[in-house]
């Protein structure tokens, strides 16, 4: 029997995902009133209107999300302390750097791989809110 996974996400799809998760999720006519399984067959179809020779699941979307969700959190969080702990005469590439390193001691991972969909989320008001790991 083949497995029915598909390779892994592109950097394409994964923007794609994310700018349809902030449309959506900030659409103002609808807000915060639908449900989960109403909320993902949105994003799904404004995800297939950018790419429309997806094979895309809608369980691999909300899968996906969720894990990037995840990691910009805790990148989010990394990226505040060091803010927050910024030493005199430091710039912003600085912080950055304090960031990532703070990222990696916290996360396990060996290296910061969202910065893509971070920039397409760092606004949205779900990423506002720190997380402590």
């Amino acid at each position: 029997m083949t497995s029915k996974r598909k390779g892994n996400w592109t950097v394409e799809e994964d923007k794609n995902l994310c700018s349809s998760w902030v449309m959506i999720s900030e659409d103002g006519a609808v807000g915060v009133n639908q449900r989960d399984t109403r909320f993902w067959d949105r994003v799904a179809e404004q995800f297939r209107s950018n790419d429309r020779n997806t094979s895309r699941t809608i369980k691999s979307m909300a899968n996906r999300m969720g894990t990037i969700t995840k990691y910009c959190k805790c990148w989010n969080s990394a990226i505040q302390r060091a803010e927050r702990n910024q030493p005199s005469g430091t710039n912003q590439m600085d912080v950055e750097h304090m960031a990532e390193q703070l990222y990696l001691s916290e996360t396990g991972e060996k290296g910061w791989n969202f910065g893509h969909c971070w920039w397409i989320l760092k606004r949205c008001q779900k990423f506002h809110t720190v997380i402590i790991m």
